[in-house]
């Protein structure tokens, strides 16, 4: 790892100096605190009588359907079980008119009688979303043979899951189609899971698609040219709102195990109205179910030691499953590098359900994360200590009262913690110290309801309130040279102290309506309405996003979208940059979007992808940057801290992907043009992660016991300010060498009498080519006590191999 630098310093591209001071964004009053609490009381009682009402409703539920079932083919079978909220779909080849039920199943509800029946052909459920099961072959349970079955078919290797992309739907297209959002992109596991991705991370995965950009170093992702913390990330329908490890230093991995990950929905732009508070994209991320495609497995690696264990307690329908990870990188870096940090992280997920989606499904989930990094360099005069802790608990009821009606409801309570210690001690530059700890508090209500009145006829709605609170305890100092205070135009001392408790009440409602219009074309319409109240600051006016969206299927093999949507953006109480000196929270952000796409499947298999977009954003709130090194250790106190102000912003760009799925081998590639400028003085300036083009491919090859896989990337290098003999140019008006990353993997999977073992060997980052990220400063003195500096380069990660294995029973 590395670090250094800086302190508070905004930035005036108008004048090309650095300027002072940065205005107060945001004034406003609120509630009485008293009458908000019980307020809060109210609403979250009325939560819990919520959900013990759809317990009740529960009993009006019908039995499943009784046998016989020997004899009878097994996709009439699964025809018979479907009930709303239950739904199967599966491919002839897999379950053919001719494939018959061999045994009474055991009974109990529709889903397990339905796996017991798929069972006895080597096959089992695998979750799509929420209430829909695709039948797979089951890699961990071999087919049995009937007699009369063909003989010689026997496995030449382990068995596969079949590819989503090879499972025909079964059901009619208007209900599949009426859950569905025009847009979204669908992310499998078995993409989260195998692809070569450092440190088995199912946040940093999702920074393949097209359209985002990442440093390499970070998990996070920029979606289209926004902000990194522009990103909405749920888990089962409830947002993670801190969702990685180390936050104090450049958040370096992603909180959630791709084990534990059953699939999840992407979205680049152009959102639905049920998603809100994030302008630039969601992921959605749905947990792996232990009924249906969770694998208990024991694993250890570079990066983590793993176990994830579930079962199903048939009798009670209770089902229930427990994922941890604990880091072990530090005794790696201890054993083969001369670390500059010592990194730690632990994470662990548990749920248990009660319960089938045909009827009243409740859900208790928690995940608790834990990590510290110490940070010492004594070259540069570093020295610095950090822990998180982040606490999510939530309630999940779903329950279908009929084929049109069903509802979802949450009840939760989150945590995000984290404190920094650090100095530093840079000869002839700088000195300074941070003391930082701050902690934040979530009380969540939400609801969502879906409605089918008609054929053609889709109605969501719901609502979401929100309690949040916070402490902030910081200090920090620090004292410049004249050199260097002369140089980037800043005090030559800095001293910042803050002792904020901040309080919010968010709420929002949203309605929507799809509607069907012909067979070959659907259109969606939406409001969301939100506010959020601050104590003594913010407005608590409304603000309201409407968003429309259309599909034309003008062929078979061809559709149309086109989607124009408004969303605001409000910070959370533990976003406020309080190291930066901001005291207050800064109005919501708007952006407008824009966006027209292209679906095209060719007969060979060949799936496109093309869209074109345009975001024009009003009211960005100011961030803080560091010009020469995007990661500093403590960063509001190195030299090069600024304060960026725009006045707008416009992001363009358009992309185009290509995939293709088959049996042994998937391949994919992406090509993305965009720029991303703020508006500051009248001039359009580019954003720090500005990349005007970027190349992407990847390949997946399956064969035997062996699957290979490889993923390539070619970008424009990011901006960076320039600094020579003659000083400090304009932010961000020169770039980087052209960047390029190859990440490998290879993995031998072996069946054994339980389960199967599969080792793994993953190099990230393989030719390292254009990998400058930052720029050091160095002071010198000559013979007559002048001091001048020196620069240094120095990069993002460099070569990371890691070997792995996982038993998976």
């Amino acid at each position: 790892m590395r670090g250094s630098h800086n302190s508070y310093v905004p930035l005036d591209v108008s004048r090309g100096k650095i300027s002072r001071d940065l205005p107060a964004v945001a004034n406003g009053h609120a509630a009485d605190l008293n009458s908000r609490m019980l307020t809060v009381r109210c609403r979250h009682a009325l939560g819990v009588w919520l959900l013990l009402a759809a317990a009740a409703a529960a009993a009006a539920e019908g039995a499943p359907p009784t046998g016989p079932w020997v004899g009878r083919g097994v996709a009439e079978a699964l025809g018979e079980l479907r009930e709303p909220g239950l739904d199967f779909i599966f491919s002839s080849e897999l379950v053919p008119d001719d494939l018959r039920v061999r045994e009474e199943p055991r009974g109990g509800s529709r889903l397990l009688i339905a796996r017991d029946i798929l069972a006895q052909h080597g096959l089992g459920l695998q979750v799509v979303r929420p209430g829909i099961y695709a039948v797979v072959r089951d890699a961990h349970r071999p087919e049995v043979q009937a007699a009369g079955d063909a003989a010689g078919s026997a496995a030449t290797g382990p068995a596969r899951p079949t590819p989503l992309s090879e499972i025909v739907v079964s059901t009619s297209r208007y209900a599949l189609d009426g859950s569905r959002s025009i847009g979204a992109v669908a992310v499998h596991a078995s993409e989260l899971a195998v692809q070569p991705v450092l440190g088995e991370d199912a946040i940093r995965a999702m920074g393949r698609l097209p359209g985002l950009a990442q440093n390499g170093f970070s998990a996070q992702s920029n979606i289209r040219g926004g902000e990194a913390g522009e990103t909405l990330i749920l888990l089962d329908g409830f947002p993670i709102r801190q969702a990685f490890h180390h936050p104090a230093y450049n958040n370096a991995f992603g909180v959630l195990d791709p084990g534990l990950i059953a699939g999840a929905e992407a979205y680049t732009g152009g959102f639905p109205v049920r998603y809100g508070n994030r302008m630039a994209g969601v992921f959605d991320y749905a947990s792996a179910d232990p009924r249906g495609d969770f694998t208990r497995a024991l694993g250890a690696s570079v990066f983590n030691a793993t176990a994830r264990l579930g079962d199903v307690i048939e009798p009670a329908a209770i089902d229930w499953l427990a994922t941890g990870r604990v880091g072990t990188l530090q005794p790696f870096l201890d054993a083969f590098a001369e670390a500059d940090a010592k990194p730690f992280n632990s994470d662990l997920y548990a749920r248990v359900g009660w319960g089938e989606p045909d009827r009243l499904r409740l859900t208790a989930n928690l995940l608790w994360t834990y990590d510290e990094l110490d940070i010492g360099r004594a070259a540069l005069g570093e020295d610095a200590e950090f822990n998180s802790r982040l606490h999510y608990a939530w309630l999940r009821a779903d329950h279908a009262w009929n084929e049109q009606l069903e509802g979802s409801a949450w009840l939760g309570y989150s945590e995000v913690n984290s404190n920094r210690l650090g100095t530093m001690d840079k000869s002839g530059i700088a000195t300074g110290s941070v003391r930082d700890r701050r902690s934040s508090r979530y009380l969540d209500l939400r609801a969502r309801m879906s409605w089918q009145p008609a054929e053609r006829h889709w109605l969501e709605s719901g609502f979401e309130l929100t309690e949040e609170d916070a402490t902030y305890r910081y200090e920090a100092a620090a004292a410049y040279s004249p050199a260097v205070a002369e140089l980037f135009a800043r005090e030559p001392s800095l001293v910042r102290t803050a002792d904020l408790t901040p309080s919010r009440e968010r709420m929002a409602a949203f309605a929507s309506h799809r509607w069907q219009l012909t067979d070959d074309l659907v259109s969606e319409l939406g409001l969301r309405a939100q506010r959020t109240a601050t104590h003594d600051t913010t407005s608590k006016e409304w603000i309201y996003d409407p968003r429309f969206s259309i599909r034309w299927q003008f062929r078979p093999s061809t559709a149309l979208r086109a989607h124009w949507g408004r969303f605001h953006q409000t910070d959370e109480v533990h976003e406020l940059k309080v190291e930066d000196g901001l005291s207050e929270f800064p109005e919501a952000q708007r952006s407008d979007h824009f966006i027209l796409g292209v679906d095209h499947a060719l007969s060979n298999g060949l799936g496109l992808r093309l869209e074109w977009f345009r975001k024009s954003q009003g009211d960005p709130r100011p961030r803080f940057e560091n010009l020469l090194d995007p990661l500093a250790v403590l960063p509001e106190i190195a030299l090069d801290r600024v304060g960026v102000a725009p006045s707008s912003a416009v992001i363009r760009g358009s992309e185009l992907s290509v995939r293709r799925a088959g049996e042994s081998l998937t391949w994919w590639g992406a090509v993305a043009w965009s720029e991303a400028r703020d508006g500051i003085g009248g001039r359009n300036v580019p954003r720090s992660w500005d990349q005007e083009w970027a190349v992407t491919a990847g390949v997946d090859w399956v064969h035997g016991y062996w699957r290979l896989g490889a993923v390539a990337s070619l970008h424009q290098g990011w901006p960076t300010t320039p600094l020579d003999e003659t000083g400090l140019g304009e932010r961000n008006a020169d770039r980087f060498a052209t960047r390029g990353a190859l990440d490998l993997r290879a993995e031998y999977r072996r069946p054994l009498a339980i389960g199967s073992l599969a080792v793994s060997v993953e190099v990230t980052n393989a030719v390292n080519i254009g990998n400058t990220c930052c720029t050091e400063l160095i002071a010198v003195e000559d013979g007559a006590g002048n001091t001048a500096f020196t620069t240094e380069a120095s990069d993002w990660l460099p070569v990371v191999p890691s070997i792995g294995v996982l038993w998976e029973f």
